[in-house]
């Protein structure tokens, strides 16, 4: 029976790897490729055995030095180089999935509202050529301020008569991972087994890890520990810019999270329904955008973040947060206005 049991599981298992491998002809864009992050995240997709194209943007043109250097290495997708406004247009051509890593790098003392200015730019010619040149394309953007920039796109595109609420995904996978690797910490387990899911926006106010739905049920933390793992996620990102010196911002971190992300998307893409953390139009919790567990299919959302049963303080969190995620939200889309009457 045993057997038999294992027979059944191992052909399911080689039809899906068959079905992949069929498949296998996803196309990535890379917006932002030469940057560190950009860089590491190209590298992780290279090895990507979903992925049969790799399209590499920047405007600084060390781009090309890095599809050379990635050209070089032995199987995975072919990688192209674009440099420049005016090939951005043919770098997502065709793409299945867009990353945006392009950014200002985060400094000490630097505003959400800075960032937002220096940021948004950037954002809007990238919507402006996905309205041209691909509007089927699943977009992932992990710029920053998010909480800021998802609704700013995502007003930006609706302009454009090109917006698609299910393929629009703010990446915020970066406060999923620190809140295993923190917990795994506290609790003296392996990070890989384990699940926390982790809702609101992404900014230190409205992070909200909810460790009372840590999976495995058997594993649990106390109330006095999740106040302290809170505070711990929520100023992370900091703690790595000063301990840097403010020279950079949590690279490695936020390259790892990102292709973790874009691993599981490109599951959906391929056909398959999946769950990933990402920010994205929801309004069931009394604002438009909200972070948190989304399942997701080959069209794209299947179904957004729902209301989860959460402890006292994580209830408590979350009244914090809503009211400051509506506001940044709020600002996000009118930025659109302000941006088009200063160009005016």
């Amino acid at each position: 029976m045993t057997q038999k049991i294992f027979c059944c599981l191992f052909a399911t298992q080689l039809k899906k790897n068959t079905l992949i491998l069929q498949k296998r002809n996803v196309q990535v864009s890379v917006i932002g490729g030469a940057s560190d992050i950009g860089s590491y995240v190209s590298l992780f997709l290279k090895r990507n055995s979903k992925v049969s194209k790799l399209h590499l943007y920047d405007d600084d043109d060390r781009i090309k030095g890095t599809e050379l250097e990635l050209s070089n290495l032995p199987g995975g997708p072919s990688v192209s180089a674009f440099i420049g406004d005016t090939n951005l247009e043919q770098a997502i051509h065709s793409s299945n999935l867009v990353v945006m890593v392009s950014r200002m790098p985060r400094k000490p003392g630097n505003t959400r509202e800075q960032m937002l200015g220096a940021n948004a730019p950037l954002i809007q010619r990238l919507c402006k050529a996905i309205a041209a040149q691909n509007q089927e394309a699943f977009v992932a953007i992990s710029t920053n301020p998010i909480n800021y920039l998802i609704p700013f796109a995502s007003t930006v595109m609706y302009k454009y008569g090109c917006y698609n609420p299910s393929k629009m995904f703010g990446i915020t996978h970066i406060d999923t991972s620190r809140s295993r690797s923190f917990v795994a910490k506290a609790l003296k387990i392996n990070a890989q087994e384990i699940q926390v899911p982790v809702i609101g926006g992404h900014s230190d106010k409205t992070i909200i890890p909810l460790f009372s739905n840590l999976t495995p049920r058997n594993y649990r933390i106390e109330p006095c520990q999740a106040d302290m793992l809170t505070r711990l996620v929520r100023k992370a990102g900091t703690e790595v810019v000063m301990h840097k010196h403010g020279a950079e911002s949590s690279t490695l971190a936020m390259a790892w999270s990102i292709n973790e992300f874009v691993d599981i998307i490109l599951d959906a893409i391929l056909g398959y329904r999946v769950v990933v953390n990402c920010y994205t139009a929801n309004s069931n919790f009394g604002t438009k955008f909200f972070a948190g567990p989304t399942s997701v299919g080959p069209h794209g959302i299947i179904q957004a973040c729902c209301h989860f049963p959460m402890s006292e303080f994580e209830s408590y969190l979350l009244n914090r947060c809503i009211p400051i995620l509506s506001r940044e939200v709020l600002e996000g889309e009118k930025y659109v206005e302000f941006m088009e009457n200063v160009k005016g």
